[in-house]
């Protein structure tokens, strides 16, 4: 039986060995764009304010929902920006204009933002986090770029952004 968290990114497999549930959040000292400048997801509680893009315009919206998810022996994507900004998230999370991390390449961008590199790499904590901002891409600003969210499934909460943005 294959190891929970194999570089498939899954974070529990079922009786019959294959995963029953991928992991597809970020790492809790993912720097989330706030009206008062970057806060670490894990610190995020539902209703306090997140930047998000909302009716094609950067907005201050709460978070209406927030998912934390065990995981063992899981692995990451670490990218890179190239501003600097490194981000530790699961492969199979979304990126805001309906692509998945685990696609990613260094000189492909993310959210107005040139990937430097991404590379498959052991994850340090015991848990990932998502956050779902009450707009209607659902999408946020992590370490600058404008990611998706797992939790955004469809209707007001799901609209793909299909432009670069960037937190001015």
């Amino acid at each position: 039986m294959p190891d929970s968290g194999a570089l498939s990114g899954c974070c529990a497999c079922g009786n019959d060995g294959l995963c029953s549930s991928p992991c597809t959040c970020a790492s809790p000292d993912t720097p989330i764009a706030t009206p008062g400048g970057d806060r670490l997801i894990a610190s995020l509680s539902v209703g306090e304010l997140v930047m998000s893009i909302d009716d094609g315009h950067l907005a201050a919206v709460p978070i209406r929902e927030i998912h934390r998810t065990v995981v063992t022996n899981h692995r990451v994507i670490e990218l890179v920006l190239r501003d600097g900004a490194t981000l530790h998230i699961s492969a199979g999370h979304p990126t805001a204009d309906g692509r998945f991390f685990g696609q990613l390449q260094a000189g492909d961008w993310l959210g107005g933002w040139e990937v430097a590199s991404a590379e498959v790499v052991p994850y340090a904590h015991d848990a990932t986090y998502d956050i779902l901002p009450d707009s209607d891409t659902g999408a946020y600003f992590a370490g600058g770029a404008l990611i998706g969210s797992t939790l955004a499934k469809s209707g007001r909460h799901g609209r793909h952004v299909d432009e670069a943005c960037t937190l001015p």
